[in-house]
């Protein structure tokens, strides 16, 4: 159970001899706990203390850690978010871990950088009991050691791992029951509820409500657990109909940094409750379970396709066309979604959009490719809201054969079927960092044309001017979010109140090889993000980003991420985390502190 001590080259020098109050502990502090103190805890919480081993130290010579998986089966699952969830250390993202160990396939992979446990936790405890977790995170903040919350690690902001940290890994809490009449305390009247453990994933959960005739709001990757996506709000297929998740939970179950075991609803830890509900995950302590509302499923689903594209023969005149086309489409998306529609885009730029387009030459212009979907109606009465739609974009576009549009609606069946049609967990293992912004009817159609065209080719800027790059646009506000009542709202970033869209830019180079180390490729790109997010501020400055899809280095996270909730979820977050044990990316408080993902040092008024 001994830690690794083979962390960074040349750590040794980068760590002090002794530990500041200010820091947390490293194994390379005096004080950091003994092999007998951390065994002594192992025996408290009846064995389930791990010592860390990478999954892919087997694919590195004399496999270090004992990996018991074997290479040739950790390079063909790396992309598979699913996999990945299955291991205690894993997360999807191991940029934001240091690309510490990482198999030979992998991005950001170089050969003489080792395999270590560098910036993973040093210890995980595999959690089975809230008993467990309590005296588990109580030991660690009378230690000053970091603590990290992970269920399957899906998450695009590295908020699962940290350096020298104590993990609770939260995936075997598996409990998944639907309970008819539950009673609420808040009301004291009956419920219909799913009661469900932290560690589950939304597919398990959603398969069952499925089999019930009942859907419950979920992201589109089956893999995702419900730890994050709930606490960072949770949009989905079915937001734009029935709202965010985090809405629809009416109790949780909390252990607190202090060994606390509580329960939250409206009744007890009022507080804690809104804080949880859409004001960051990992930071006021670990859920255990959720007692989660449930919706009628749709009795069946319409899909349609719009492809919108500059003509494929490389006329600048249409690829510049192509522009006004794709404002005048979002323009019209507030409308569509207010009649009954929601669904997602790519749009994409240079030679990414060939394969978006299906073009045989890369362009200046841009391309969409919208999949629209619409519950319990016909694809005809899909096609009377579109049709219309398109003469309005080839209008603006200068007519008749200036781009290429296209249209089909199709009837999908049953909402399993459609689900199945567009999820998928090949998300794993990559290196990005996106910019996102939340765009309402005010960006969308009040913002004069001209300006709106500007913002939108600032947002699909790439460094790579030649490669392009696309951007994810999800229709996930609108109508569900926006009349979910206020008792329901909880810490969930008001500028999800006028939402219609949820819009994901890439487009920056994340070059761990060129940079010299993760860290400073993550600065990097973020640094060349900075102009998408001055762009943001200026064409939505009430609005905000989705934290759990977002830039976790932009300078202005607290009103984009939280808010005017933001203070009060300063002082929540001091009342249950007073030993500042929990510590994530453009976390409330982080402000305070500086992680160095070089020496994974976390240090306080740096």
């Amino acid at each position: 159970m001994a830690p690794d001590f083979t962390i960074f080259a040349g750590l040794l020098l980068a760590i002090t001899a002794s530990a500041s109050p200010a820091c947390k502990l490293t194994p390379y502090d005096p004080e950091w706990p003994s092999h007998a103190e951390w065994a002594s805890l192992n025996s408290s919480i009846n064995g389930q203390l791990l010592s860390t081993v990478p999954v892919a130290s087997s694919c590195w010579n004399g496999i270090p850690f004992a990996s018991p998986v074997n290479c040739s089966t950790v390079q063909s699952n790396w992309a598979n978010a699913a996999w990945q969830s299955r291991f205690p250390e894993a997360i999807d993202y191991p940029i934001y871990a240091n690309n510490s160990c990482l198999p030979p396939n992998a991005s950001g992979y170089v050969a003489g950088r080792g395999c270590s446990i560098g910036g993973m936790p040093q210890y995980i405890v595999n959690a089975t009991s809230e008993e467990q977790i309590a005296t588990a995170l109580k030991w660690a903040a009378d230690r000053n050691i970091r603590v990290v919350v992970k269920g399957t690690g899906h998450d695009l902001n590295g908020r699962s791992s940290g350096a020298f940290a104590l993990s609770i890994w939260t995936y075997n809490l598996r409990k998944l029951e639907r309970h008819t009449s539950w009673r609420n305390p808040s009301t004291n009247t009956s419920e219909d509820v799913y009661i469900v453990g932290s560690g589950q994933q939304w597919g398990n959960l959603l398969d069952l409500a499925l089999e019930q005739g009942r859907v419950v709001t979920t992201g589109q990757d089956p893999s995702v657990g419900l730890g994050g996506y709930i606490q960072g709000g949770g949009h989905g297929p079915i937001s734009r109909t029935y709202g965010l998740a985090a809405s629809h939970v009416l109790q949780m179950r909390v252990v607190t940094t202090e060994g606390k075991i509580l329960v939250a609803n409206h009744a007890q830890n009022q507080d804690l409750y809104w804080a949880l509900r859409g004001g960051g995950p990992g930071l006021y302590g670990v859920v255990t379970e959720y007692v989660i509302r449930h919706r009628p499923a749709p009795r069946n689903v319409i899909m349609g396709n719009l492809l919108i594209a500059p003509r494929d023969d490389g006329s600048n005149h249409s690829a510049e066309l192509s522009w006004d086309a794709a404002v005048a489409h979002l323009s019209e998306l507030p409308d569509l979604m207010d009649a009954g529609l929601a669904g997602a885009a790519m749009m994409a730029v240079g030679e990414s959009a060939m394969s978006f387009g299906s073009l045989n030459h890369s362009t200046t212009g841009v391309v969409i490719n919208q999949v629209f979907w619409s519950f319990n109606s016909t694809p005809a009465a899909m096609e009377a809201l579109v049709n219309p739609v398109l003469s309005n974009i080839t209008r603006a576009a200068g007519g008749n054969g200036s781009i290429t549009v296209t249209f089909t609606a199709s009837n999908t069946g049953r909402y399993s079927s459609f689900y199945s049609a567009i999820s998928g967990s090949e998300v794993a293992g990559g290196e990005s960092l996106v910019s996102s912004r939340l765009l309402g009817r005010a960006e969308l159609v009040d913002t004069p044309r001209h300006k709106q065209k500007q913002y939108l080719k600032i947002a699909m800027r790439a460094q790579n001017t030649t490669a392009g790059t696309y951007a994810t646009i999800g229709l996930q506000g609108g109508p569900g979010v926006r009349n979910t009542r206020e008792e329901d709202w909880g810490a969930l970033l008001p500028a999800w109140r006028s939402a219609y869209l949820h819009f994901i830019s890439n487009g920056a180079i994340v070059d761990c090889k060129a940079a010299g180390s993760p860290k400073r490729a993550l600065e990097n790109a973020a640094r060349w993000n900075e102009a998408k997010e001055e762009m943001w501020r200026e064409w939505s400055p009430s609005s905000g980003a989705y934290m759990n899809e977002a830039n976790p280095y932009t300078s202005n996270f607290k009103q984009d991420f939280y808010g005017s909730n933001y203070d009060r979820l300063v002082d929540i977050k001091a009342k249950y985390d007073p030993s500042y044990s929990l510590f994530v990316l453009s976390g409330v408080g982080s402000d305070e502190w500086d992680y160095d993902l070089d020496t994974g040092r976390l240090c306080k008024g740096n």
